[in-house]
């Protein structure tokens, strides 16, 4: 398979992945047909979107090629459709978003790098590309997103470390075996830390306990 057939078809799993997931996100939340395709929607091509406005490259992707948004909107309706009838594991859901920042994170790194960004640049485009979109569905779905909330597992760090490895080792080893293993480094990392309830440490002061708002606010006499 040439290289570029892989690229558009990992691009094509990875919003129906992440479509699926905006889908899913939205049970239980009252809304009907159309604010799930368009929490899908958002969910899918938020990333990408922002990633080529950071990046100053037009067209967008999606505007040219609308398969990727004809993609997202069938994949939300299937869900919608499935999940009327047939009840999910909430690791389902886990997975999946693995999934979906894995293909995503390497998809904006190659992007980045094929419009000569740097290094860095290209590390902190796969995180925005990976992690964006679930972010917006996060938001619009009134959670605090994952990668914010001081409970919550690794996430935007997993797309970190497979970024820096395919930056490391980009132009060393064929290209498309290296975006699959950092495509791995990412899933396996992220579910390692989902199972494994890994996360950074907490930011404490020494010799201090971070106060809540309304405490910091309101201090007791």
């Amino acid at each position: 398979m040439a290289y570029d057939e892989f690229i558009y078809i990992a691009e094509l799993i990875g919003v129906s992945v992440f479509a699926i997931t905006g889908a899913l996100a939205a049970q239980g939340k009252r809304m009907d047909t159309l604010g799930v395709v368009v929490l899908a929607i958002v969910t899918s091509l938020g990333g990408g979107t922002i990633r080529d406005i950071t990046l100053d490259s037009y067209p967008l992707g999606w505007v040219v090629n609308t398969t990727y948004l004809w993609t997202a909107i069938w994949s939300a309706v299937a869900a919608f459709l499935l999940c009327r009838y047939f009840q999910y594991p909430r690791r389902l859901m886990l997975i999946l978003d693995a999934a979906g920042l894995a293909l995503f994170a390497i998809l904006g790194a190659e992007k980045a790098l094929m419009l000569d960004a740097s290094p860095t640049i290209v590390v902190m485009m796969a995180c925005i590309t990976g992690a964006a979109g679930g972010m917006i569905r996060d938001v619009l779905t009134g959670q605090i997103p994952l990668i914010l909330h001081r409970d919550g597992e690794l996430y935007a760090t997993c797309a970190m470390l497979g970024a820096i490895f395919y930056v490391a080792f980009y132009g060393l080893i064929d290209q498309q075996i290296l975006a699959v293993i950092s495509m791995l480094i990412i899933f396996a990392t992220r579910l390692a830390a989902v199972f494994g309830d890994l996360n950074l440490p907490e930011f404490v002061v020494a010799g201090h306990r971070l106060e809540p708002n309304d405490e910091a606010r309101n201090p007791k006499q």
